[in-house]
């Protein structure tokens, strides 16, 4: 970015205070605009100078993360307020002149060079890992992509966040992508494949929810016809969320994890662009964030 003028007070990046012991991961589901839960989950952590040393996430999850790891506290809230109402950020006008619900030059290009600051020195400087998960629509896999990856066009979190039959997919270091939610919508067993020993969840679906089957066995063949394994990752996606989300349960229910969700279903689905129920969402997550902490600032006191 070259002398940008930005229409909002920049939010520069703060080092945090606290980064948690080797072992101890953030794990983050997506949900497109549901997403704005963990934007408020991690500024609860920013609030209190917490880094995770290990953070994983998909779609929006990591898409918000990026102002987490640069220690821009509040910068989520400002895009919640006062830019995903506009139809450049969301909606069916974008799908109709762009091929995409989402604005994704508008959200990765607009509002970081024009609107709100994103602090790429203070990213970089951030000690933690920070992965990125995305589809592999011709081997039908997940693939994933570290803190370097992330270029200036952002291209590993648009991959990320491409979703199904309303984006198109992107092009990145010779494979094409699509939502990472597809195979990992909750990114728990990549974060048990790196050793991690205790894992903080961030879901954006309420207890109990559960994946019903998708249903567009013939739409798939039509929009994806020439990747089979694709098809096949979209027609199972429900039992790989449902299986993941049993997982989440089963991991603290022994003790190693840590669940951070709304209490209730939410008003709005994943293009949901309503600033006052996005704000309360928002608010809904640090309240639940700050909780969250003082329950792993008590465990970990027992630890020792």
């Amino acid at each position: 970015m070259t002398n940008p003028s930005y229409t909002r007070p920049v939010i520069k990046g703060v080092k945090c205070a606290e980064t948690l012991p080797r072992g101890f991961a953030l794990a983050l589901e997506g949900g497109g605009t549901r997403g704005f839960f963990s934007a408020g989950v991690m500024d609860a952590f920013l609030k209190e100078s917490v880094m995770f040393p290990y953070i994983v996430g998909v779609s929006a999850g990591c898409a918000n993360a990026l102002s987490y790891v640069a220690g821009q506290y509040g910068r989520n809230r400002e895009i919640a307020e006062r830019y995903v109402c506009r139809h450049e950020y969301v909606s069916k006008r974008n799908l109709l002149k762009y091929g995409s619900l989402f604005g994704y030059d508008y959200i990765f290009k607009t509002i970081p060079n024009r609107h709100i600051f994103w602090d790429r020195e203070m990213f970089e400087a951030c000690p933690a890992r920070f992965l990125t998960g995305a589809t592999d629509c011709v081997r039908g896999e997940t693939v994933w992509f570290e803190k370097e990856d992330v270029d200036g066009e952002f291209t590993a979190s648009r991959a990320s966040c491409s979703v199904p039959f309303a984006a198109k997919p992107v092009k990145f270091k010779g494979m094409t992508l699509l939502d990472g939610g597809i195979l990992a919508p909750i990114p728990i067993e990549k974060s048990l494949e790196d050793g991690n020993s205790f894992h903080v969840i961030v879901l954006t679906r309420n207890k109990g929810y559960v994946k019903p089957p998708f249903k567009g066995k013939i739409i798939s063949k039509l929009f994806y016809g020439k990747y089979p394994k694709l098809r096949e990752a979209l027609l199972n996606r429900h039992e790989v969320y449902n299986r993941q989300s049993a997982l989440c349960e089963e991991l603290e229910k022994s003790g190693r994890a840590l669940i951070i969700r709304p209490e209730k279903p939410l008003e709005f689905d994943r293009t949901g662009n309503d600033s006052e129920k996005l704000l309360r969402l928002y608010d809904e997550g640090e309240r639940e964030g700050l909780r969250a902490l003082k329950v792993l600032r008590g465990l970990r006191r027992r630890e020792r």
